[in-house]
């Protein structure tokens, strides 16, 4: 990992978000993510071996995923992963939906989204990230 942070290699913006400016490793997936679905919440690892991240661990990782899958349960079940530190640094979604808004704020995490570029496309799982949700910014990092 990346210790000294000069300057970035690419800069994504768009719509703001909520939470403290976190800076670690991406986790870049292609698909959407429910915590029920595609999650074991005592692990805090993905466990739906169709998804494409299936077997990686969420813990002190900034995710990008394209959708958020379900509903209430998101809050719970990612106020437990916080709680167990199994919780990402943050988490950033193409499009969020106001549910899993209010999930990640109850847990604590930051969360964006409604970037200008897809991070799918430009981030890869690894490269250091930093996530300055209350500027809407997403500043990449590469060797």
């Amino acid at each position: 990992m990346t210790t000294h942070l000069s300057k970035p290699a690419a800069i994504l913006s768009g719509g703001r978000g909520v939470g403290s400016v976190v800076r670690g490793p991406a986790l870049v997936s292609q698909h959407g993510f429910g915590v029920r679905y595609d999650l074991d919440p005592e692990r805090g690892i993905v466990s739906n071996p169709d998804h494409d991240l299936y077997g990686q661990a969420l813990a002190g990782r900034i995710l990008f995923f394209t959708m958020p899958k379900g509903g209430v349960a998101a809050s719970w079940a990612l106020a437990g992963l916080a709680r167990r530190n199994l919780a990402p640094l943050g988490i950033v979604f193409r499009r969020a939906s106001p549910i899993f808004v209010q999930g990640a704020i109850f847990a604590g995490l930051p969360i964006l989204h409604d970037l200008d570029q897809d991070p799918g496309s430009l981030i890869k799982s690894g490269e250091v990230v930093e996530l300055l949700p209350h500027e809407g910014r997403v500043k990449v990092y590469r060797d």
